[in-house]
């Protein structure tokens, strides 16, 4: 029977995941999701599609270009945005979004996705749209949110399921009118290379002769996203005149190329010995099993340095769901949360002379780290999608021979 279920789904539409480019953790997101229901069923097309690629200019200027500016350079402006935002059942109206994005529900009509995946609250309505403009009620919906906290608008009457990162996420759902059955708190997808195997002193070692560093000296790793946001010129300035012989800085920028060439004065002076500097770089993962400790901006980085077991320390964020995660920082004990530079110093200092404080923080990561995200979202997409295609094509024979079932025979079929 599973044979022929499969046969079945082969020349249905494809599994689509909606993702947005403000930022890289919802494409990451995304493309861990589309890897796990590769592995699983390797005939299953899936496309992952970035919504900002299919907007309108004005549209694209509202919902990427306009954020990225307010975050950096007005986030006082972003907060009462924010706060407003998050009561609101939607993030902008449903006709701004079938404006704005025209061509993306016209791939649709063409594709027929038999699964939609939205790893963003924006997409997620979208994919409600989608799915209730153009496809069948029973394709599932999934819902995934990243953040450590949840928009009313992620409460959406298509989505057939909700992934939530923490019991408070789902508390929220419900609150916001979400049916508790169809939530799931599996955590955040995040890609599995960053899951800590090997012995953290062997990697260390392996990275630091790779970087030209010292495998006996500490490797702070000190990072701002794909995009570089965040403080971390002044940061990788502080740090290295730390009063403490030996201090390695390992500074990651992203995209960022105007951070990244100032930083790189910093390496002809008399710090070149001890920093580093890379731009956008796969080897993340890599990086986080070698160092000893992490100075971050919040969001994705959360959940990978979770992963990897590595401690971090982070200064407090624009507004917006990253400051939740700055208070999980100290709550579940695998950080430390700062609230200025000065701070900041003084809390490497401390920790790199505390190995037992350390080594409790990394223990206290691995409590809270949930790894399996993203391949129970892909099992339950794919279980969804088989009843739905064998349903859907048992019917029409079922009546073309003027046969006779009942409701709970077909369920047993399935």
């Amino acid at each position: 029977m599973i044979k022929s279920v499969e046969q079945k789904v082969e020349g249905r539409g494809p599994v689509l995941i909606l993702s947005i480019s403000n930022g890289a953790a919802h494409t990451r997101a995304a493309e861990v999701i589309a890897s796990a229901i590769r592995a699983r069923r390797s005939s299953t097309e899936v496309l992952v599609v970035n919504v900002a690629d299919y907007m309108t200019r004005v549209a694209r200027f509202t919902h990427v270009t306009a954020y990225l500016w307010l975050v950096k350079y007005a986030p006082a402006v972003w907060e009462r945005m924010d706060r407003y935002q998050k009561k609101q059942p939607h993030t902008s109206p449903e006709w701004y979004y079938r404006r704005g994005l025209r061509r993306l529900f016209e791939l649709a009509r063409t594709l027929k996705p038999s699964a939609l995946i939205a790893t963003e609250v924006g997409c997620c309505e979208i994919a409600a749209l989608i799915k209730r403009d153009t496809l069948p009620d029973a394709t599932p919906l999934v819902a995934v949110n990243l953040d450590h906290d949840a928009e009313r608008a992620w409460v959406q009457g298509e989505v057939n399921l909700y992934c939530a990162s923490t019991e408070r996420v789902r508390d929220e759902l419900v609150a916001h009118g979400a049916l508790p059955e169809r939530i799931r708190v599996w955590g955040v997808p995040v890609e599995p290379e960053f899951r800590l195997h090997s012995r953290r002193e062997e990697e260390h070692v392996e990275v630091c002769r790779w970087l030209g560093l010292a495998p006996h000296l500490p490797l702070i790793l000190v990072a701002g996203g794909s995009c570089g946001l965040g403080r971390i010129e002044e940061v990788v300035g502080r740090l290295l005149k730390l009063q403490r012989p030996g201090l390695q800085v390992v500074a990651l920028v992203g995209r960022n190329e105007r951070l990244r060439r100032r930083l790189n004065r910093l390496t002809l002076d008399r710090f070149g010995q001890r920093l580093r500097v890379l731009g956008w770089t796969r080897d993340v993962a890599r990086l986080m099993h070698a160092a000893d400790l992490l100075v971050s901006k919040f969001g994705n980085t959360f959940v990978e340095a979770m992963a990897a077991e590595l401690p971090l320390i982070g200064l407090e964020p624009p507004p917006g769901s990253e400051r939740v995660q700055y208070g999980l920082l100290e709550e579940w004990g695998m950080g430390r949360a700062v609230r200025n530079l000065d701070e900041l110093v003084e809390t490497v200092s401390e920790l790199l002379n505390n190995r037992e404080r350390l080594d409790a923080m990394r223990r206290r990561a691995r409590e809270h780290n949930q790894m399996d995200a993203a391949a129970l979202i892909a099992d339950w997409a794919l279980r969804e999608n088989e009843k739905e295609n064998y349903a859907s094509d048992l019917l029409p024979s079922m009546i073309g021979s003027q046969s006779v079932m009942s409701e709970e025979l077909i369920e047993s079929r399935l």
